[in-house]
Order: C-alpha cells, then structure tokens, then sequence
C-alpha cells in the first residue's frame, strides 16, 4: 500500500493499488498547474482511501478531467477522469518502491531544461502503441528578453515581468516536493518588475518560519515562493510563456531526492539536505 499527504498534513490517502506506470508529463497545463512539471502514478478511484477530503478543491481542467489539491497549503495531489484517478508521485511517502516508466506529451515540454535521463520519451501520450521518439523538440537555449509573460493555469493570475530573470533551481526537497507534486523549478527576479493582475486570487501558505509560497486559490497553481527578507521573489517556471529563455542553473536538496526518479548530469548537482538548510535559494 502506497501512502501520502499534502504540505501541510490537512489531506492523507492510502492507495491500495499498484500502478502499472508512473509518468512525468511535460505538457503545458502540467507545467501551468504544478509550477515544475507533472509526475503521476496511475490509480483508480476506488483503490484510495482519504483523510481529510473536504479539504481538496477539484478544478476542472479539460472536458474530462479535473486536477485536485489542497486548498489550505496548494500541494498538488490528483488528476482524476470519470474512472481513473492519479497520484501526484511527490506527495508519496518514501520510499515508495516506485521509479519512472515514461515521459510524455514531450513535444510541449519547457524550454528551460533538458530531459537526460535514460527514460523513454514520447511526443505525446505513451498509449494506443505509440513509437517512443529521440532528440530533443525544445533544447534549453539561453537569451535575453525584454520581458515575459506567466498565468495560472485558469487565468485568475497574470504576471508581466521586465528585464533579467535567474537561471532555474530545481529543489528536491520534501516541501518542493510535497507542494508541487514533484521537484519545483525556480527563476528569480524583484517584485518591483512584476505587473501582476489577479492578486485578490493568490493565497499564501507559510510553509516555514523563513519563507512562504503562493498559489492560484482558483485552480491551485503553484506561483511563488518567498524568502523573508529575501530582496528577489521566486517565480516557479513553470507558468512561464514559452519561449522563457532561461536554462537550468543547478539542482538542491538532492539528498532528499526521492527513489522515482533519476537525474542527469547535463546540469550541476549540489548535495544537502533541506533539514540543514531550509531557504537555500
């Protein structure tokens, strides 16, 4: 049995199933919605038991689907159809025994990083026999931009920010991944070169007594990440317009790295762990 909780504990389930694939999905509402990028065991909805259901606000991505998370910290749980529903494989405790079987929707991936480890990629979904494909349809190509763009996935939170942004950090900590539903990806820049419309829909969720994060209360997306008396905001790259022209910069917390999942080594990895230091970037 495969258990889990969100950020803050309001939310826990046990899932009595075992998945026959755990995916990470590189399309853009994934990318929108989680802030980083969507890493989904498979499941179905009788196989969960929850603790702590009134607590999951549901929004309706598609036709056919709605994605769910906890509306009193925004950690990303649950993508669920009329029969099916998938875990969010960050909010697992670990270890969960788990590892990755695909890569999907890769012809809609960021174009912020690079996908390096040696799981098979697919354009779009991995079903009906489809052909797994190579090479890279976005390679991560460093510019300058006068400015770019991001939302939540409903639209509630527009940003428009000016000049310079940082490169991305990938954290790997217990908290990026609990609240994101799998490693959180990190630009950077100051609050006075954001133009952000739709603030009365963001709510803020003290994850420690150093930082606090942000998120859509409308469909959940995860958008910031705050450090007290930090000068610079912390932008997840994922709500990010393409084309970003921002690059991977490093990974953190990887000691904390959960076991589904596998680095590259296209980008610097830092060792550590979250518990000796809470608010790295």
């Amino acid at each position: 049995m495969l258990t889990g909780h969100c950020l803050c504990g309001a939310v826990h389930y046990e899932y009595q199933g075992i998945p026959s694939s755990l995916t990470i999905c590189h399309c853009g509402m994934c990318r929108r919605w989680h802030g980083a990028l969507g890493a989904y065991a498979n499941g179905s909805r009788s196989e969960y038991r929850l603790t702590g259901e009134d607590q999951i606000g549901w929004f309706a991505s598609s036709s056919g689907a709605e994605r769910g998370f906890c509306r009193r910290c925004g950690s990303k749980l649950f993508w669920r159809s009329a029969t099916g529903m998938d875990v969010a494989a960050g909010t697992l405790d670990q270890p969960s025994g788990l590892s990755t079987t695909a890569h999907i929707w890769v012809a809609h991936k960021g174009d912020y990083y690079a996908i390096d480890d040696k799981v098979p990629q697919f354009a779009e979904s991995s079903g009906n026999g489809a052909p797994p494909i190579s090479g890279d349809p976005r390679p991560p190509l460093k510019r300058d931009l006068p400015s770019r763009h991001g939302q939540c996935l409903c639209g509630a939170v527009q940003l428009h920010i000016r000049g310079p942004m940082r490169d991305v950090v990938w954290c790997h900590c217990g908290q990026c991944l609990h609240w994101h539903g799998h490693a959180g990806g990190y630009t950077a820049s100051h609050w006075e070169d954001i133009e952000m419309t739709g603030g009365d829909a963001l709510i803020w969720y003290q994850s420690s007594d150093m930082a606090r994060r942000g998120f859509c209360g409308t469909c959940g997306s995860s958008l910031f990440w705050e450090g007290t008396h930090r000068k610079h905001i912390s932008i997840s790259a994922g709500c990010l317009d393409l084309p970003t022209g921002l690059v991977s910069g490093k990974h953190i917390f990887v000691e904390d790295k959960p076991d589904y999942y596998a680095l590259g080594d296209s980008v610097p990895v830092l060792p550590g762990t979250m518990a000796g230091n809470p608010v790295a970037f």
